[in-house]
């Protein structure tokens, strides 16, 4: 698969990621959950390892982090989310509720979410970094025009 480096690292990502917008979004039944296993075990055996989800998408990141656990494929995943919720307690939070819902110990990456409170989740993300609770930051929106840079 046809990856690219993180510039700041220089870890390969493959360019093809997964989101689970709307299609994990689902219950606990067998019947619902058993096509997305196929989905994520299919995923990673042909070299995908990005899953983008967030509290944003109803109960996806729970389901991703119950099927990769089930499946034992959490150490092959690279985990991205995001948080978008104003105040810094909140956003907190949020976070946490995003890693037991991942399963994960740490998050690959956290992305503050339509630019929801930027400089506050910023702060907190730099501290997380900076005990490894999380390894890349970022933010995300729909449109280039909401960005500084591109505004006038």
């Amino acid at each position: 698969m046809l990856t690219r480096k993180i510039p700041s690292t220089g870890e390969e990502l493959p360019v093809i990621g997964l989101g689970t917008w709307q299609t994990f979004d689902v219950g606990t039944a067998e019947r619902e959950r058993a096509p997305l296993e196929e989905v994520l075990r299919d995923f990673v055996a042909l070299g995908g390892r990005l899953v983008d989800s967030s509290p944003m998408y109803g109960r996806s990141e729970e389901v991703v982090g119950a099927i990769a656990a089930k499946l034992g494929l959490q150490p092959q995943l690279f985990l991205a989310t995001k948080v978008w919720t104003s105040g810094q307690r909140k956003g907190i939070e949020q976070m946490e509720s995003s890693l037991r819902k991942l399963r994960a110990p740490r998050l690959d990456l956290m992305q503050v979410h339509n630019l929801v409170d930027v400089e506050t989740h910023l702060a907190t993300l730099r501290t997380w970094k900076a005990e490894g609770r999380v390894r890349y930051i970022g933010i995300t929106h729909y449109t280039a025009a909401r960005t500084p840079r591109s505004r006038p």
